[in-house]
């Protein structure tokens, strides 16, 4: 048993209680039903499924099951992983609108909208992906796997990369005027009245920022397992293989931690529900 078989389980655990928890606060704070919240949801059940699919079931295969269709089981792991880029790159969309084009964010992005759009996240790795790949391991239809394979590549890894870079350096660039053009408008408040409190920020830039540079982190050696497949420049060996697997299933693992440090809104329900917790502790003890 090598370090591929020892350490997967710790990303692994981490992305299953990691995003449990978020859809369990999601689901159960009044507070925190809001419409850039709906894309966390949807963003953390497809990492919840990454984590729970993806090593569970490659690891079960290999040591305890001798007749494991592992094409299957793999075949609903990668559609949990496309699945998790395609959620981001719909957070991404609405916080997009929402930081470059805030007049227009409530109009553009109601709830049906919101929800339009998290059903053709999951609808696209569906349909592109998982359609054709379960239909080719149950033997029911045939497909050109080298032209297949670079299709869903392109979709689901090398145009996300490029696409959510650009889109995520625009965010941050006009989080950062936006900044400025507070910090203005707060100094000429106390000027003229000296107990004005500053406006704070909004954390959707910080969040989406470190979301995505998590996913590009960990994805860009898979971009480079991808290249070394298509080009034969370099060689796929079993351990980078195993490296790439390593670090997706680390990204669905990270997600939760980037909401818990920087999303405000989750950040303050962490805190009051751990309060409540120590006070109900103190409070039995006594």
């Amino acid at each position: 048993m090598n370090w591929y078989w020892i350490l997967g389980w710790i990303p692994s655990t981490l992305a299953i209680l990691g995003n449990g928890f978020v859809i369990y606060l999601i689901c159960t704070r009044r507070r925190l039903k809001t419409v850039p919240n709906r894309f966390v949801l949807a963003l953390a059940v497809a990492d919840f499924g990454v984590g729970a699919c993806f090593f569970p079931a490659h690891f079960m295969c290999n040591f305890f099951l001798s007749n494991c269709n592992s094409s299957i089981a793999g075949d609903i792991a990668v559609l949990m992983i496309y699945s998790s880029t395609a959620n981001l790159c719909a957070m991404t969309i609405d916080r997009y609108v929402a930081i470059v084009r805030p007049l227009t964010y409530t109009a553009l992005m109601t709830r049906r909208c919101a929800d339009y759009l998290i059903a053709f996240s999951w609808f696209v790795p569906l349909a592109a992906y998982f359609a054709p790949a379960f239909c080719t391991s149950l033997h029911g239809c045939s497909i050109n796997l080298k032209v297949t394979v670079i299709i869903w590549t392109s979709m689901f890894e090398f145009i996300p990369c490029v696409l959510l870079l650009l889109v995520t350096v625009k965010i941050i660039s006009t989080a950062r005027k936006h900044c400025r053009q507070l910090v203005k408008l707060d100094s000429q408040l106390r000027y003229n009245k000296p107990d004005h409190k500053g406006q704070r920020t909004v954390s959707s830039a910080r969040v989406i920022g470190t979301v995505v540079a998590i996913f590009i982190a960990c994805y860009a050696l898979e971009v480079y397992s991808s290249l070394c497949y298509f080009t034969k420049l370099c060689e796929a060996t079993e351990d980078l293989n195993r490296a790439v697997f390593f670090l997706v299933v680390t990204n669905s693992a990270a997600n939760p931690i980037a909401y818990a440090l920087f999303k405000r809104d989750i950040k303050k329900e962490l805190r009051n529900t751990f309060r409540l917790k120590k006070k109900s502790i103190y409070s039995s003890k006594v």
